[in-house]
Formats: C-alpha cells, sequence, structure tokens
C-alpha cells in the first residue's frame, strides 16, 4: 500500500509549530496531547524520520521537519480551499476571553463589531478573572483574551485606558472615626496591589470587611453596605451601586488584547482595533 498524508496528522504538525509545543497544540486543536504525539509520530512513519526533537523544554522541528512542515501547509490551504468551496467547510471558532468587569457594556458593542468584521467566524466567549483568563491564554485553552491591568502599565499601547472608582452601596456612609471597610477581590488578582496602593494615598486607616472570588460576590457585598470597592469602570455603574461620597478617583487601568501562542495575527489585530472602538465609543 503507498504511503499517505492524512489531513488531521499534518494539522497536528502545523499546530504544533504554531503553538510551540505538543500541549498548547492540543488545546487548540481540542484533542488530548497524546493524541497529538500520535499524529505526529504517524507522519514520521510516512517521511522516515523525525519530524520533532525536544528542545528544553520546547521542541524544535528538524530538517526535515520544516520541509514537511512547508508541504502540510500547502496540503492544508488546498484542502480547506476546497471545502470551503464546495460549500462542505467546518464553522470555525474563535474562543475570546473577557474579564467580568464592564462585559454588561462592552461585550454587545465588541459581539457587534465583531460580526462584522470577523462573519466568516462564530464568536464564544468566557468570562472569568485577570489571572485566570493569563493562564488560559498560556496553555491555549481560549484563542484571545481582552485583559486588565490595573496598574495602568504601558498606556501606549493598550487598547483603552478605564478609570478605577470607588464604589458603595447607595445607603453606604464612611463611619465616622473609624476604619474605612474595604471589599476586595480574594488572591490571585491584579487589582489587589492597585487598591492597597490608593488606600495609602488615601492615608487614612482602612480594613478588609469582605473578599469575594467573582464580581457578582462583590457587588453584592459593596450593594450590601458592608464596604468600599476600587472597581474599572466602564459606562453605567450597576444597579444600587454609586460612587462612594469623599473619596477621590485613583489611577486608571490599561485594557490589552492578547493572543495565544499560533493565533492568526489578523484576527488578533481585528479584535484589537473593535476593542479600541469599543471603548472609544463608551467614554
Amino acid at each position: 500500500m503507498s504511503q499517505v498524508l492524512d489531513i488531521a496528522p499534518l494539522r497536528s504538525v502545523v499546530a504544533v509549530a504554531d503553538c510551540g509545543g505538543f500541549h498548547r497544540a492540543a488545546a487548540v486543536l481540542h484533542v488530548t496531547q497524546s493524541a497529538v504525539s500520535q499524529h505526529v509520530r504517524r507522519v514520521e512513519a510516512v517521511v522516515g524520520g523525525p519530524v520533532v526533537e525536544r528542545s528544553g523544554r520546547g521542541v524544535a522541528f528538524t530538517e526535515l521537519g520544516h520541509r514537511v512542515l512547508t508541504h502540510a501547509r500547502t496540503i492544508l490551504a488546498a484542502h480547506d480551499a476546497a471545502l470551503s468551496d464546495l460549500g462542505a467547510a467546518e464553522e470555525r471558532v474563535l474562543l475570546i476571553g473577557a474579564t467580568e468587569h464592564g462585559a454588561d457594556v462592552m461585550l454587545p458593542g465588541l459581539t457587534a463589531a465583531l460580526g462584522e468584521r470577523l462573519g466568516d467566524w462564530r464568536l464564544r466567549f468566557r468570562l472569568d478573572r485577570n489571572v485566570m483568563l493569563a493562564d488560559a491564554i498560556e496553555h491555549g485553552v481560549i484563542d484571545l483574551a481582552v485583559m486588565l491591568d490595573g496598574s495602568g502599565l504601558d498606556p501606549a499601547n493598550a487598547s483603552g485606558m478605564v478609570a478605577l472608582k470607588w464604589i458603595s452601596g447607595r445607603t453606604f456612609s464612611v463611619p465616622a472615626g473609624e476604619p474605612l471597610p474595604v471589599v476586595m477581590f480574594s488572591e490571585p488578582c491584579t487589582l489587589r496591589e492597585p487598591t492597597f496602593a490608593a488606600l495609602d494615598r488615601l492615608t487614612v486607616p482602612y480594613r478588609i470587611a469582605a473578599e469575594s472570588s467573582d464580581l457578582s460576590g462583590l457587588f453584592a457585598a459593596v450593594r450590601s453596605g458592608l464596604g468600599v470597592a476600587l472597581l474599572p469602570m466602564i459606562g453605567r455603574l450597576p444597579d444600587g451601586l454609586c460612587p462612594a461620597e469623599g473619596l477621590p478617583p485613583s489611577n486608571r487601568a490599561s485594557v490589552f488584547v492578547r493572543g495565544r501562542t499560533g493565533v492568526d495575527p489578523d484576527v488578533l489585530a481585528t479584535v484589537e482595533r473593535a476593542v479600541r472602538d469599543v471603548m472609544t465609543e463608551q467614554r
């Protein structure tokens, strides 16, 4: 029987190259790491030599591997173009992570903008905390993430800046002669350090009254009057919340778009521009 380079193994080889390793390739292809390894071994069996080699904590393509990779990209491009022309192409899904902050305000505009600019992709969103999204990007679990840097670093390269504001429940009043009660996200969270820095600048005694692992719990604690919280605000405040009286605005947070290793750079640039446009509209 003649040798055959099957599509699925070739797709795994390309994913290993684009993603920089087997684990990330598996996450992007939604298969197990062992399946990717088996695919690469099948290609190696056909071409008669090693395609990839271990290199430190990553992988490196051999000379034969680079030749295989060139042919694999050509074959896959022709294969996918044929399916598209015949109306049999699979739907492409773009998984975008976003922080919970401002999702209620930002996501409708972002979804509409991306729907116009990436009409051949189906969009899926994952809402999570910043730290969790960073880990998902690192491991290739999501394609892109709209992330928040609470310290406001590198504003020139940010997609936008968001004001950090002290918020409270509508009936809350700062207790006279007592430490300021503060509601915070539990560790790990990129907003904790900016909150402590802002409190130090206020030069008032404070105490942590409540901690929450998610935004809805934090809003509930603030709404019930347990304390104030420093949060990035885009657009309107949720019901039952208002700017805290007597507490000045703090620094601003940076919003960045990050992509996993191997993500299509044109798609990444399109999402980044869409985020910039939506944030400009929300000002």
